[in-house]
This record gives C-alpha cells, structure tokens and sequence, in this order.
C-alpha cells in the first residue's frame, strides 16, 4: 500500500475505467484504471509525459513529474505504476541541454536534487512498475526508465542509454550501477564510457530492456496484463518484499548524496563540459526534431 492517507482520501477511485487528474492540455497526466470492476478500490496508474517536444527537463518540469507522482502516492489504491509518454518519438530525450549552460551552481544544486528525488521515489515505489518506451530514451529518460522494475519498448527508430559521458558528463555511481546490475559490468564498462546509445533490437538481448512490441497498442496491453497479474499477490507481503530487493542500492544512494553532487557540479562548471555543451546546442538547433540531451 501507498501510505499518504489524508491526500489519499480526497483521491479515491470513482466509477470510471480510467479518470485523468490533469487535463489533456499539461504536461503530466495522471490516470487511474480499476482492476476488477466500477467498485473495485484497487487500481493501476498510469502517468503520460507530454512535456516539451521531446519530454526534456528543466525544474519546471521536473516539478511537474514530481507532482504526477505524489499523485500516485497518494492513491491507497494504486497496485502497479506505468510510467509512458504522450510524445511522438520520444520517451524522453533526458535533461533539455541549455539548462545546464551557465548555470549557477544553487540553480545547479536545486535542480539535481530534484532529479534524485524523483528518481528516488520512482526506485523506492512499493508497487511494481513498467516504463513503456516509443522512442528515445536518452539520459535522464533512460534513468527515468530504469528506475521502474521493468521496461517494455516499442520497435522503432528510438535510441536508449546513458549519453552523459557525449556531453562531458560523468555518469553518476548511483547510475552506472545500475545500469551495470540490469545488464553486466562489461556492459556498464563499454557503453556507459562512451555515451553510446543502442535500438531496442541490441539493448533487449543486453537486459536494458525486458520485453519488445510491434505497436503501441501491444505494448500497453501487455503492460497492463502484467500489472494485473503482479497485483494478485497479497499487497502487503510484495510491498515488503520490493523495498527489501532495493533497500541496500536506496541506502547507497542517499549516502552518497553529498559527494555525487559536487562530482557533477564539478563537471558542469568546467570550461571544456561548457565548451561542449555550448557545442552541441549549437548543433542540435540545426536540427529538429532533437535526439541530444542528457
């Protein structure tokens, strides 16, 4: 169970098979689907980015994110999370790159500790979750997806990794590791030092992604069937036994909190990540759609 009771209350289920707590017009939406019928107090949630034209981040939208989920926490309900985008193209092309040119380092320090946070409390959700991928899924939005417990993609043109290292950013510990536990150290070693990216066909043998589908409309469906499944074993027992998988990786994590942010502030303020960061804003106003974002 979720456990944020007062909010909870006011966010209870009602008798509709999907009810949107956002209009169609913000960036994130939230969507409750019930399990087992009108009078069903169990439920799936379903949270849709539609932010930017790629679904990249500045703390706005991050925000934004972070509100879609307090959302999902707050729901007593709530027994599975898909976590998709309402983007054409796109998952999420990561951190929208001009935020981090010039940056001030309070600016800076804000805002990564909101991305953490999110990450975190994606990480740390007591219900299973899927992240349904249609498109790139670069940098912050492939850690977006692995933050959930599975990643299901859609066959398409779309790229997924961790591409900091292509824009003078080191890829955080808490992230490589865990790039390194879905896949292998080999892995993590050859991909993660280069900023490669792969299609879904290469990151599926790999362990990046878990399952692949032909259409959207496969892959919701299977996401959700899986949800449904997940959600026959008794609520309190899975809780448990979710956070005890994670508990050791969310105490690392939140150790070394201090020390990760002044390694990426260090890296964000020196003159040669400017350089390149300035670089490649320059070159991706060249071309739109954008791909290149961290």
């Amino acid at each position: 169970m979720i456990r944020l009771p007062l909010l909870a209350q006011r966010l209870a289920v009602t008798a509709t098979a999907r009810r949107a707590l956002s209009t169609a017009s913000r960036p994130f939406r939230v969507a409750f689907s019930e399990l087992a019928g009108p009078s069903s107090p169990e439920c799936v949630a379903t949270v849709t980015m539609a932010c930017a034209k790629a679904n990249s981040f500045d703390f706005a939208a991050l925000q934004g994110l972070s509100h879609a989920l307090a959302q999902v926490e707050a729901h007593v309900g709530v027994r599975g999370l898909v976590l998709q985008s309402g983007t054409a193209g796109f998952f999420s092309a990561g951190f929208s790159l001009p935020v981090f040119h010039g940056i001030a380092q309070a600016d800076f320090e804000r805002l990564w500790a909101l991305s953490r946070d999110v990450f975190r409390r994606l990480y740390a959700l007591p219900v299973p979750s899927i992240a349904i991928i249609d498109g790139h899924a670069l940098g912050l939005g492939c850690a977006l997806a692995m933050a959930c417990h599975h990643r299901y993609a859609v066959h398409s043109p779309g790229l997924i990794g961790l591409n900091e290292v292509a824009v003078g950013l080191p890829v955080p510990q808490w992230l490589a590791e865990r790039f390194r536990d879905l896949t292998s150290l080999r892995t993590a070693e050859e991909l993660l030092s280069t900023g490669a990216s792969l299609p879904v066909a290469r990151a599926l043998p790999l362990g990046l992604i878990d399952a692949a589908f032909d259409s959207s409309n496969d892959v919701a469906a299977a996401a959700h069937t899986r949800l449904r499944q997940c959600a026959t074993a008794p609520r309190a027992a899975q809780a448990e036994t979710l956070g005890a998988l994670r508990r050791d990786y969310l105490a690392r994590f939140d150790a070394d909190c201090e020390r990760d942010t002044e390694l990426l502030w260090r890296a964000v303020s020196s003159s040669d990540t400017q350089t390149i960061i300035q670089d490649a804003i320059a070159r991706l106003a060249k071309k739109r759609p954008s791909t290149g974002a961290a």
